[in-house]
C-alpha cells in the first residue's frame, strides 16, 4: 500500500514539474497579457532577421513617439502615456490620452524653450488600468513663443522626487 501511494505521489509531482516547465517555455503572451510593441520581439531560431528590419527595429526603439500610419494625426506614447494627441480649438489646445500611473495622478508642465510657462498636475484612474485624461491649454498661454514650446507629462518618484517617464511633445499652433 505504501509503495502506491508513494508511486502516485511521484507520479503527480513529475506531472506538475512538467506543466510548469511548458508554461514557462511557451513564448505566445496570453490575451490577459500586455505586450509593447516597441520591443524587439525574443530571439527567434526559425527566422534570420534581414538588415533592413533590423534598421527599423532600432529606429522604432530610439524614437519617443509613433505616428499613426493611417492619419497625419501624431500620436505619442512610452511606457506610462499612450494614445497621446494634440489638438485644437480656437481658444485651447487640448492634449488626450491615457496614464498608467500610480494613484492615478500625473503631472504636467508647457515649455518655451527652457522657460515653464505653466506646471500642474491632472488626477485619472490609478494602475494598474489606463485612466483617460484631457488637459486644455489656453492659447493665450503660448501666444507669442521666443522658442519652441512643448509640453511635457511626467510622473514624480516616490523615491526620490524626480521626473520619471517624461513624455516630450511639441505644441505647434495652426
Amino acid at each position: 500500500m505504501k509503495k502506491i501511494l508513494f508511486f502516485i505521489t511521484v507520479l503527480s509531482i513529475a506531472t506538475i514539474l512538467a506543466s510548469c516547465n511548458q508554461n514557462n517555455q511557451s513564448n505566445q503572451p496570453d490575451d490577459n497579457e500586455q505586450v509593447n510593441e516597441t520591443e524587439q520581439p525574443a530571439e527567434n531560431n526559425n527566422e534570420e532577421t534581414t538588415q533592413e528590419e533590423e534598421s527599423v527595429d532600432e529606429t522604432e526603439q530610439n524614437k519617443e513617439s509613433d505616428v499613426a500610419p493611417d492619419s497625419e494625426e501624431k500620436v505619442y506614447q512610452n511606457k506610462t502615456f499612450k494614445d497621446v494627441k494634440v489638438s485644437e480649438t480656437d481658444n485651447q489646445i487640448i492634449i488626450t490620452g491615457k496614464a498608467q500611473v500610480f494613484e492615478g495622478v500625473f503631472d504636467y508642465a508647457v515649455y518655451d524653450g527652457e522657460d515653464k510657462l505653466l506646471e500642474d498636475h491632472y488626477q485619472t484612474v490609478g494602475a494598474p488600468s489606463w485612466g483617460d485624461f484631457e488637459i486644455k491649454i489656453d492659447k493665450t498661454t503660448v501666444a507669442q513663443p521666443k522658442n519652441e514650446v512643448r509640453i511635457e507629462l511626467f510622473v514624480y518618484s516616490a523615491k526620490d522626487g524626480s521626473k520619471e517617464n517624461i513624455l516630450n511633445i511639441p505644441l505647434t499652433m495652426k
